[in-house]
């Protein structure tokens, strides 16, 4: 698109008006010194007018500019623009001369501040203009949109760089940037489209932007009384989901028998992939939820009477760790291996259970003690107060122990257990930080002093 900025300067330069403007021989000329930004040509007519205004004379310190609009007033970004032109050429033509000149030149300042306008800013016309010299000159200015204006706005995105299940959550929080494009176009003059290109398609991007961060747009529009503007979004961050890795979680079914559906697991959510991280993190409710829907249609799931839930670790290297409980089997089998001068020694821990309501399992706990080598069963009762809380009672007949205990889950990766034995009175707490999927450390104490670490293998 052509920069919007140079075209002032070039219109103002070729300007008939202008030239005639300067062309007359003041009395007293400018001193002001031309900006950079202005054109050399620009700079030598206005050197060309004569010389500095004799010592006393009053000039033209500063101009202020009133800009109004007949009907709507158009978007800030507009308004700001068509202000700027306005004082920019004001300021050239005015700044530094006489008073005595401003008010005795022909043509009239407004009439010649009015016709340059015109030919700048394409799409208005000036209604009224009216200049009144003094050290701070006020330059007032109203506008008019030469129809036809811009009656409505069709915004189509194009989202053909993502992946098609993702593309209706992004559709859906476009929905704001397209709300504003609507402000921003409504009732512009058609015209005006050929030098607000430019001005509207940094606004869209600033928008987009806000509202997908990691990405950027760029756009196309086509001028009609009903226009319409092709949005492209593509993603602007370099950090983007290029690897996914899939976990498992389970405290009902065996870890092994989860790993086999790694591949499927990962398929559901190569969606993620080429995403920006940022945007990712942001919406990573939304995409967990769009996984979890997948999961949900899984056919083991559905078979097994299976519920998992997925959460997300939004990175370049992304993992999606999936939890896995049975609405009706309770299996997992458990390594132990027992530290400390106190420890007892390692063992493999077999739980299988069943539930006979939604919060109420019956289990039994086979413990397998290679040193010295014994087998034991257990049994247990395990009631679900919430999804993070339990309380449950086992009874090893080979002791004729029962034991009352409760499970706390503070974190995914944090959990706490009391035990209570009743024939002995000895209370044993359990703080549990899970390392990955298969292991976890744990620090046992009980009411005895005995203190010791365990290293849980999930199998």
């Amino acid at each position: 698109m052509k920069s919007y900025d140079q075209r002032p300067q070039e219109e103002l330069s070729n300007s008939p008006t202008f030239q005639r403007f300067n062309s007359a021989e003041p009395r007293f000329p400018a001193t002001r010194t031309i900006r950079s930004s202005v054109a050399p040509l620009i700079g030598l007519l206005m050197l060309a007018a004569g010389v500095a205004p004799a010592w006393g004379q009053t000039a033209v310190q500063q101009v202020v500019v009133e800009l109004s609009f007949d009907g709507a007033t158009p978007h800030r970004i507009i308004r700001d623009r068509l202000e700027a032109t306005v004082s920019s050429v004001a300021e050239r033509l005015l700044l530094g001369r006489p008073l005595e000149q401003v008010a005795a030149l022909l043509p009239r300042p407004e009439e010649a501040i009015a016709s340059v306008i015109e030919r700048v800013a394409v799409g208005y016309a000036v209604a009224d203009a009216a200049v009144r010299p003094s050290a701070t000159t006020v330059v007032s200015i109203r506008m008019r949109p030469v129809r036809p204006v811009v009656r409505e706005i069709t915004v189509i995105p194009d989202l053909r760089a993502l992946h098609q299940r993702v593309q209706p959550l992004l559709t859906g929080l476009l929905s704001g940037p397209a709300a504003e494009i609507q402000v921003l176009m409504t009732g512009l003059p058609v015209a005006s489209l050929q030098w607000a290109d430019s001005l509207i398609e940094l606004r869209v991007r600033d928008v987009v932007e806000a509202a997908l961060p990691g990405f950027t747009a760029t756009i196309r529009i086509h001028p009609a009384e009903a226009a319409q503007l092709d949005l492209t979004i593509v993603p602007k961050d370099s950090r983007v989901i290029r690897n996914i890795g899939v976990r498992f979680r389970s405290t009902s079914i065996p870890i092994v028998l989860l790993d086999q559906h790694g591949p499927q697991v990962a398929s559901m959510a190569e969606p993620l992939r080429g995403l920006p991280v940022a945007f990712a993190g942001t919406v990573r409710r939304a995409l967990e939820r769009m996984l979890n829907e997948q999961l949900a249609a899984y056919p083991p799931a559905a078979d097994y009477n299976i519920v998992a839930t997925s959460r997300i670790e939004a990175a370049e290297t992304t993992y999606v760790t999936v939890s896995a409980e049975s609405l009706v089997y309770r299996a997992r089998v458990e390594a132990r291996l027992n530290i400390g001068p106190s420890a007892p020694g390692p063992e493999v821990v077999v739980h299988l259970g069943r539930l006979v309501a939604p919060p109420l399992e019956p289990f039994l706990e086979v413990r397998l003690v290679p040193t010295p080598l014994s087998l034991t069963a257990d049994l247990g009762f395990r009631y679900e107060v919430s999804p993070v809380s339990s309380l449950g009672v086992t009874y090893a007949p080979s002791t004729q122990e029962t034991m009352l205990w409760t499970t706390v889950q503070v974190s995914p990766d944090l959990g706490l257990r009391g035990e209570w034995a009743v024939p002995t009175q000895v209370f044993e707490g359990t703080l549990t930080y899970r390392l990955n999927e298969f292991l976890a450390w744990e620090l046992v104490g009980t009411s005895r002093g005995d203190v010791w670490l365990r290293l849980t293998s999930n199998l």
